[in-house]
């Protein structure tokens, strides 16, 4: 059962807490939205681990036979952007054990693998875009390269741009909104369910 399903059964209950209504359900829901971002964040980061790898180790074996010195470049950045991507998933996952397992707990973790990816597509400008690029435009300068290879090499860094930031926009701020509107959500129905049994207490 959705978020969004739940909510209109909520909206026909009298306004009575959510938790009241269905907390299995919505506990089930919550994990499900936790583990498609864990899912997502996985993906990527394997994703970007496989490719730095695989191109820099082409461009490795590819000039081991020549004396093209600035082809190593771009090879050992891309390298480095795998490594850091490696860093910051080792942390990620660290990062995970301090979330309990209640719904409130799964929920934060939801928002934090979605905030991690967020700010990783804010930046990949600065961390892949520019450490690849400067570094492939200098090989290609000194190497007298084709103006098809220019225009490629540019094309596929402008498309891995658009395509992140098109990520960020139509995925992943809308799930962080959707579970940021869900936290607070349920946290004024905890404080909702507290009031109510501390007045039938009375």
């Amino acid at each position: 059962m959705e978020f969004e399903e739940l909510k209109k059964i909520w909206d026909t209950q009298n306004n009575k807490p959510m938790f009241i209504i269905n907390e299995e359900a919505l506990h089930r829901t919550i994990q499900k939205k936790k583990n498609v971002a864990s899912w997502i964040s996985d993906i990527n980061e394997i994703s970007l681990m496989l490719i730095a790898i695989v191109t820099s180790a082409f461009l490795i074996i590819k000039n081991l036979d020549n004396d093209n010195i600035y082809a190593f470049p771009p090879a050992i950045f891309l390298l480095l952007t795998g490594l850091y991507v490696l860093v910051g998933r080792i942390k990620r996952k660290k990062n995970e054990n301090r979330f309990d397992r209640s719904v409130i707990g799964d929920l934060d973790h939801a928002i934090a693998n979605t905030e991690f990816e967020i700010k990783r597509a804010k930046t990949f400008v600065w961390w892949y875009i520019l450490p690849v690029m400067i570094p492939s435009f200098l090989n290609m300068m000194m190497n007298d390269a084709p103006l098809l290879t220019w225009v490629l090499v540019f094309a596929a860094l402008v498309l891995s741009f658009f395509v992140v930031r098109w990520g960020l926009i139509k995925s992943q701020m809308p799930r962080y909104r959707n579970l940021l509107s869900l936290r607070k959500k349920l946290l004024e129905d905890v404080e909702n369910t507290d009031d109510l049994m501390a007045t039938n207490a009375e």
